[in-house]
């Protein structure tokens, strides 16, 4: 192999390793429901050469799936277990409230938002946390220990980014 092949080689791992880096940002930081959506804006970012398919294998490089947001519209979404969640309003709007009754913490959410919600807290396991249930509207959150619902609520709160 010449000196310019191994350059090419370099550039283009270094270019692979960059567009998939912006597509995982892009997935941070707002919802697609198509990979069009997706290849449209990395070519807006200045990425030219993006097919369909190679919006199919960084996806699936990254490990993302599509599940429903909290209007029940399917939008793509990074789901790889070691993956830092990061929370912005988006989740914490469609968050109604949250309290519990000594045995349980309960999130009220908007209709269809309960199952994100749930997916959310249940990413990064935490030692309070025993486990969750979503449904359409409602997550309910049960602690490892009863006698330390207070902290088990402070932790889902502080995951979903409200206050607490």
């Amino acid at each position: 192999m010449n000196v310019s092949n191994v350059h090419g080689a370099i550039d283009a791992l270094s270019s692979d390793e960059n567009i998939t880096t912006a597509c995982k940002r892009l997935l941070q930081q707002q919802s697609f429901s198509t990979q069009d959506d997706i290849r449209q804006r990395l070519i807006d970012m200045g990425y030219d050469d993006v097919s369909q398919s190679t919006v199919s294998r960084l996806l699936s490089r990254l490990g993302v799936a599509k599940v429903p947001n909290a209007y029940g519209k399917k939008v793509y979404c990074l789901t790889v277990e070691n993956e830092p969640v990061q929370v912005g309003s988006s989740i914490s709007s469609q968050i109604e409230f949250i309290t519990h009754n000594q045995l349980v913490v309960v999130v009220k959410t908007h209709p269809g938002g309960a199952q994100l919600v749930a997916r959310l807290i249940d990413i990064q396991p935490h030692a309070e946390i025993l486990g969750t249930v979503g449904g359409n509207d409602t997550v309910m959150v049960a602690p490892k220990d009863i006698n330390r619902i207070e902290q088990c609520e402070r932790v889902v709160k502080a995951r979903l980014g409200i206050p607490a």
